[in-house]
């Protein structure tokens, strides 16, 4: 009886570790594919990683609807006033793709941080960047469709205006020839991607040493390597520290149970 005990003991114990740290981990990211829902301007892509720290896209066709016919996006919590730090690495694989961050507003109107990152092919691109918000924000938004700086006056592209004005290529995907290249695959992927309060007040705002961020915000220094970016994000550890401490809680209270 007390063998029976014991072994309740450890599979609740180790099943409280493996749900909690599981629930740390879980995939954060959520996307749209405007091709994949039958909007014929937007990107078709599916999403082949999804983590806490980053994600990857393997898109078939990046569209020519704008950023916004394909997106990543998760929740965050933003409070005017307070300051915040956003880090990763970002890459496209095939071909020279513009992609736009935006922290604001869901019409993208008020900023409290745009950028337009210049993903050279198969370069890797390091994002390290603090800011204080402006406003109130629930949301981190990766623009990653095809975007050829044309959709200022189109209803569903409230934001286009505000968005250009961050972009140093107004022709942005142009680049790639013509509007033939919406028809263009890539595979963009983002590592070690963190967001929250400043490590420190030493914290710089002008990027890291694999990228510059120009005063508008925009990042137009690409690396030669393949380096990520440490998250300094230690939630999944510290849940598992936390299970671990109540999994030995349990079986201590067996323990004494069987005593008794």
């Amino acid at each position: 009886m007390k063998m029976v005990k014991k072994m309740v003991a450890v599979v609740a114990a180790l099943t409280l570790t493996i749900g909690m740290v599981s629930t740390a981990m879980a995939a954060s990211w959520q996307t749209y594919f405007g091709l994949n829902k039958g909007w014929y301007e937007g990107m078709k892509a599916k999403i082949t990683s999804n983590s806490a720290t980053g994600w990857t896209v393997k898109a078939s066709d990046i569209g020519w609807g704008g950023c916004w016919g394909g997106q990543v996006h998760q929740k965050a919590t933003i409070k005017k006033g307070q300051q915040y730090n956003i880090k990763f690495t970002i890459k496209s694989s095939k071909l020279d793709k513009w992609v736009y961050l935006k922290i604001g507003d869901d019409k993208g109107k008020k900023m409290n941080l745009g950028k337009w990152i210049d993903c050279k092919k198969g370069k890797s691109v390091t994002v390290n960047q603090t800011f204080t918000a402006n406003y109130d924000g629930d949301s981190i938004y990766f623009g990653i469709g095809g975007d050829f700086g044309d959709r200022s006056g189109v209803k569903t592209d409230e934001d286009a205006k505000v968005r250009y004005k961050y972009a140093p290529n107004k022709k942005l995907d142009s680049r790639l020839g013509s509007d033939a290249a919406a028809g263009h695959p890539t595979v963009i992927s983002v590592t070690g991607f963190s967001f929250g309060a400043p490590a420190s007040n030493g914290g710089s705002s002008n990027g890291s040493s694999n990228g510059t961020v120009n005063s508008n915000g925009t990042v137009n220094t690409v690396t030669t390597s393949d380096g990520t970016v440490a998250t300094g994000d230690f939630t999944p550890i510290a849940c598992g520290a936390t299970a671990v401490l109540a999994a030995a809680a349990i079986v201590v209270f067996a323990k004494r149970r069987q005593e008794d």
